[in-house]
């Protein structure tokens, strides 16, 4: 009974996927949880327990990468809804995403965001539904009601002769079409992107030049801004000197200005 019960225990107990090691620097962790996730498609946890299976030994671990095929990638309500949030802030900014969602890789976020689209623009069969109705009762509420006295084959006769009295010919109704395609293809051509965004044909083609010139430009940027920073700091601090410096006054810079005596006799000069 007792085995039993030890054999039925150590089934319960969950299995031990990751420990941290102190021989271990964070660099040389995140380089090669990178390299799992970009070259193998590894997510976090996965390459974690590789290297914990081999103690701790990232060549081992490395080179034990590629014979296993990591477990397909499962989305989670919570990540659904972080990246709804992330997609609703940044758009398709995909690298912005993945700093809330770091487990997923970016192809993961672009197979995901493609699949998502799909599901988000089909409506339900009771809204569809819904909508008829209201629809119908719409186009009820506005037919005329003048025709309850009169007799219904007049009135489908008259009704007859009105639409063909008022339908136009056939050759102008595809030229408003072509009309109105036209002009909505010109807005769409205008179309600006948002306040404060400036967007060059230069910078566009340095960004997409190859798969790493994005981070590149990114970080000169961020450069640039930190330098800008340093910049605005140091005027800071020059005004804030002068105006300790004037915080006396301006009198010691004033010239002195020469007394003239009056006379008080009344001259013809």
């Amino acid at each position: 009974a007792k085995l039993a019960r030890r054999s039925q225990e150590r089934d319960n107990l969950g299995m031990l996927v990751w420990s941290p090691n102190q021989n271990l620097s964070e660099a040389k962790l995140d380089e090669y949880i990178a390299i799992a996730k970009e070259k193998h498609g590894y997510n976090m946890e996965q390459a974690l327990g590789m290297l914990f299976w081999h103690k701790h030994n990232i060549e081992k671990s490395l080179a034990d990468l590629p014979n296993f095929t990591p477990f397909p990638d499962e989305w989670t309500v919570e990540d659904k809804v972080l990246f709804e949030q992330a997609f609703s802030f940044h758009g398709k900014t995909f690298h912005r995403i993945q700093q809330m969602l770091p487990d997923k890789s970016i192809a993961s976020l672009v197979k995901f965001y493609y699949s998502w689209k799909k599901t988000r623009t089909k409506t339900s069969v009771m809204d569809r539904h819904a909508r008829k109705q209201k629809r119908e009762r719409e186009e009820s509420e506005d037919e005329p009601e003048d025709t309850n006295g009169s007799d219904p084959t007049d009135i489908e006769t008259d009704q007859n002769k009105e639409s063909k009295k008022e339908v136009p010919p056939t050759e102008t109704v595809p030229q408003i079409k072509k009309e109105k395609h036209s002009t909505q293809a010109k807005n769409r051509a205008k179309r600006k992107p948002p306040k404060g965004m400036f967007l060059s044909q230069e910078d566009v083609e340095a960004v997409s030049a190859n798969a790493t010139a994005a981070t590149t430009v990114l970080r000169q940027l961020d450069m640039e801004l930190v330098s800008i920073k340093r910049q605005i700091q140091n005027i800071k601090q020059t005004n804030s000197a002068l105006k300790e410096k004037l915080d006396g006054g301006i009198e010691p810079y004033r010239l002195p200005e020469a007394v003239q005596k009056c006379n008080a006799r009344w001259t013809t000069e």
